[in-house]
């Protein structure tokens, strides 16, 4: 049955059901507003209001307006407040169906002095308050986790901040987020509005792990489609808040260690690449060339002695007053390292045959970033203001891993089964991100507003020196195989240069007609992503060679030798591609707002084209090595929310969005990982279209507590995944392994005060998903009377805890929080051919899911110094992938561990002094 009908017919029944339901409810009014200063008339941006007796409030915006909705008709009074202001009750507010209550609301500065409370003119979307309210009023289903909860909660970046969101899990092994079981390609992720790049080649989205916590005022992640943004998505969107104006200088020191470090000969013997040396923090100086590298560079791993945490942040902000106009400054800057040791094993399979055993895998990872962030904010009035945003990272990541050399290593095509195989691969990346932003946002009138955002961004990622041995040893000798390949030992370079031209122009206007309020908003958005990658290897041709003793920690000596041919040294030409992206859209939505619903229908249309040209070697020589894709059409959607009174609402939302393949996807480019697993990109992929529609229900208990319960459908069409390659082992592709995909979930989420006095709180966060996932495969993915399946990366139960004790007059807090994603495909399978497929085929690769669990106690010892420790998976689970391997005598299939490892258990403690 066509999906699109489908797709439609749920919708008029949903819709159907919720307007019927809606009918059943009484008509509401509006408050609407302006807060300001009753001395300089300047508005008071942040201030909030709050109608007493219940849970429905508003937060006063960049101009000093606040609207609250849903108020069933009555008289109310009204407390609105702010930090050094007096608070103020309005009484006798009268309220009517249909209608809008207007005030202006003055408050006069406390008799406090200026030295006991710093008075901020920042909107602060900080507080988990002001974000439920943001949750409340929005029209869209978004969902915010601010700086306040995650300080709370010992959260250091911002991939862990999303991971406290309803349906969202982080994967320890890549740091990649899942929204409802939807990995990177089908989410989309900006900085204030605005597309930011990928470090990763692998990568669609950014790594939220280089975004510290100090750096952000908060992170929301919007589950149905706003046009307003581009089409690129299908779980939803990551929108990062940077952090604004501040008035306080403050430096933390942090320092920890990871127990995986501590075990016998880790500490004293943790292992570097030689690339260190050329190293200094987070900057790498490129040394010789490779060619020269093969003989004059080691071959050899180093010793780092003292592999401790450590972490250096400062914080400030200023602002000065120009006459009428206003110069805000804020900025940060951030230095931390962190080391892990992992052991564990690997296998790959070949159908239902084993290619590839190490039974003792073993890595050692140092990662260094070095973070700055610089905010400027002009206002040249009430109704005008400039922000520039400046975002520096540089990341270096240093990695040695080794497998097989306790002997027991055999991969199936190299010589005989009892020789031992050792692969080593030491690599040192390299990442340098600049971010530029300059955001414009005017008030026109008092019903039209612009706003208007433009950026340029870059983003070097390089492996300047990957060296990677391959040898076997026998009988206490080295030797390298005659099937060794010139290129199985060498030294390679990557480079990868990304730039990215990005802006919005929309306007927003204000109407009122016929008692009721609608909002027309209009814009475009325009990006220009071009990528360069060059892949360069050096190759050492050693068939025969033989070392006379088994010490694989002296791979140097063969190339120092006298007795070393430099002749031997294998180069080939780079591989290359270069990839643009062209996206051009534009959008108009019409809301509504009829007292207790109101809404909005949109429509955006957007174009897309992706080019790519490529000389990249042993690709296909039939094939052109460009190619052109083109996407084209419009795309509506629609967003409904009914508030049945001023604490429950239920909304509704639907969309078409789409997913295109990334250039990583669709470049014939295979990287090899560390531990031999190949993954390449293949240029017939197609993009994804996908259907999409929400039902929610939220009950604000209380200003600060929630309630909800939420339902989603999701239909994808020509679905794209990572699956092993047909008859090749250890060998995945990208493809669309199946004709359409559909997702169907429920989701809840309780945000609730267990205990709450003036000085105490005990609170719980408890939220959860679960999901059924069909995938209809295509026949040349089918095997073993297997026709459908899940979707790579999604499980169908994930569970996310938080648990926290606030005492407010001695100053401390303690939480606990708690994450379980169930398992999840990570490779798709696939047979040898069509006439065996029921016994020679590649079965899926599970990743098998755990629990992980943080701790945090914090102090703060006077008004200028507080302390805090953080416990970061404190279960040091297995992380384990598992594959089905049958036996071909007995056809009994049996579940094997491919491939395993541990985080081991972070402790940190980190001193902040306030100036």
């Amino acid at each position: 049955m066509n999906p699109i009908n489908n797709y439609f017919r749920l919708s008029l029944i949903i819709l159907f059901c919720f307007f019927s339901l809606a009918g059943s409810f009484s008509q509401t009014g509006t408050i609407r507003g302006i807060i300001v200063d009753a001395k300089t008339n300047e508005p008071l941006i942040g201030a909030s209001v709050l109608v007493e007796g219940t849970s429905n409030g508003a937060a006063a915006d960049l101009d000093g307006n606040f609207i609250i909705q849903h108020v069933a008709d009555g008289t109310y009074s009204l407390r609105s407040s702010y930090v050094a202001y007096q608070p103020v009750v309005i009484t006798n507010v009268l309220v009517e169906d249909g209608k809008e209550t207007f005030l202006n609301i003055a408050l006069e500065t406390d008799n406090v002095s200026l030295d006991e409370v710093v008075i901020v003119a920042t909107p602060r979307r900080e507080s988990e308050r002001i974000l439920l309210m943001d949750q409340k009023n929005a029209t869209v289903i978004r969902e915010s986790v601010g700086a306040q909860q995650l300080s709370m909660q010992g959260v250091s970046d911002i991939a862990t901040a999303a991971s406290k969101i309803t349906g969202v899990i982080k994967s320890e092994g890549s740091g990649e987020l899942f929204v409802r079981g939807l990995g990177d390609r089908y989410l989309s992720t900006t900085m204030n509005d605005l597309p930011i790049p990928s470090d990763d080649i692998d990568k669609k989205n950014i790594d939220p792990g280089l975004f510290s916590t100090g750096v952000i005022q908060n992170v929301g992640i919007s589950k149905t489609y706003d046009p307003e943004g581009y089409i690129d998505q299908s779980a939803g969107n990551i929108n990062i808040i940077s952090k604004e104006f501040v008035d306080q200088f403050s430096v933390e020191l942090q320092g920890g260690i990871n127990s995986s470090v501590l075990g016998e000969g880790v500490f004293g013997g943790f292992k570097a690449s030689p690339n260190r040396s050329n190293a200094l923090m987070t900057f790498y100086q490129r040394g010789q060339n490779l060619a020269d590298a093969i003989t004059r560079q080691s071959w050899d791993p180093q010793r780092k002695h003292f592999p401790v945490d450590f972490g250096v942040t400062a914080i400030g902000g200023k602002e000065f007053k120009l006459s009428e106009k206003t110069l805000s400054l804020f900025y940060t800057l951030s230095y931390k390292s962190d080391h892990t040791h992992s052991t564990g094993v690997y296998k790959r399979f070949n159908s239902n045959t084993v290619y590839s055993d190490f039974s003792d895998t073993e890595s050692w990872t140092s990662n260094e970033n070095l973070t700055g962030l610089l905010n400027l904010a002009y206002r040249f009035n009430t109704n005008n203001k400039i922000n520039y945003n400046l975002l520096f990272i540089n990341k270096l990541t240093d990695n040695v891993y080794e497998q097989g050399r306790n002997g027991s290593g055999y991969k199936f095509d190299m010589d005989e089964i009892s020789d031992s195989f050792f692969t080593r691969d030491m690599n040192t990346i390299t990442t340098m991100l600049i971010v530029n932003q300059l955001l414009g946002d005017h008030r026109l009138s008092e019903t039209g507003k612009v706003e208007w955002g433009v950026g340029y961004n870059s983003v070097a990622s390089d492996e300047p020196n990957r060296i990677r041995t391959y040898t076997g040893f026998n009988n206490n000798t080295l030797y390298f195989s005659n099937r060794i390949s010139d290129f199985e030992n060498r030294k390679s370079s990557q480079e990868i240069d990304d730039r990215e031209f990005n802006g919005y122009l929309r306007n927003k206007l204000d109407l009122h007609l016929g008692g009721h309020s609608y909002h027309l908003n209009y814009g475009i958005n325009y990006r220009n992503k071009q990528r360069d990658f060059s892949n360069r290897f050096v190759g050492v041709q050693l068939m025969g060679v033989r070392k006379e003793d088994d010490n694989v920690d002296d791979i140097t000596s063969i190339f120092t030798s006298p007795s070393f041919d430099s002749g031997k040294i294998r180069t080939i030409p780079a591989d290359i591609y270069h990839a643009t992206l062209n996206a051009l859209g534009g959008y108009a939505t019409v809301g509504f707002d009829y007292g207790a619903m109101d809404g909005n229908v949109g429509v955006r249309y957007e174009r897309d084209q992706i080019d790519l040209q490529w000389d990249i070697n042993n690709d296909d020589p039939l094939r052109e090595p460009e190619i052109k894709k083109i996407y084209q059409q419009f795309y509506p959607s629609f967003n409904i929310k009914y508030a049945l009174n001023d604490k429950n609402s239920l909304r509704l939302s639907g969309s078409k969005t789409i997913t295109l393949p990334e250039f990583k996807e669709i470049a014939p480019f295979a990287y090899t990982s560390p531990n031999s697993t190949i993954i390449q990109g293949t240029p017939e992929l197609k993009a994804s279209e996908n259907w999409n529609a929400d039902m929610k229900w939220e009950y604000f208990k209380t200003a600060d507590e929630l309630l909800s319960v939420a339902a989603f459908y999701k239909n994808i069409s020509d679905p794209i995944n990572i699956s092993s390659l047909t008859g090749g082992a250890g060998y995945l592709v990208y493809a669309n392994t199946g004709k359409e995909a559909n997702v169907f979930g429920l989701e809840a989420e309780a945000r609730l005060n267990l205990y709450k006095t003036e000085d105490n709180v005990v609170r719980m966060i408890l939220n959860g998903t679960k999901m059924w996932v069909e995938q209809d495969l295509l026949e040349a993915y089918q095997y073993n009377n297997k026709t459908t399946s899940g979707l790579q990366g999604a499980s169908d139960l994930i569970a996310n805890l938080s648990l926290s004790y606030e005492n407010k007059q001695k100053r401390w807090l303690a939480s606990l929080s708690g994450n379980y994603a169930s398992d999840r495909i990570f490779a798709m399978g696939s047979p040898k051919d069509a006439v065996n497929r029921d016994y020679l085929y590649n079965d899926e690769i599970i990743e098998k899911g755990f629990v992980s669990l943080d701790a945090v106690l914090s102090k703060q010892l006077t008004d200028h110094l507080s302390v805090k420790m953080v416990a970061r998976n404190l279960l040091n689970p297995e992380m384990k992938m598992m594959q089905k391997l049958k036996d071909l005598n007995t056809r009994v299939e049996e579940n094997h561990v491919v491939e395993s490892s541990r985080k081991g258990v972070n402790i940190q403690l980190s001193v902040k002094y306030i100036f």
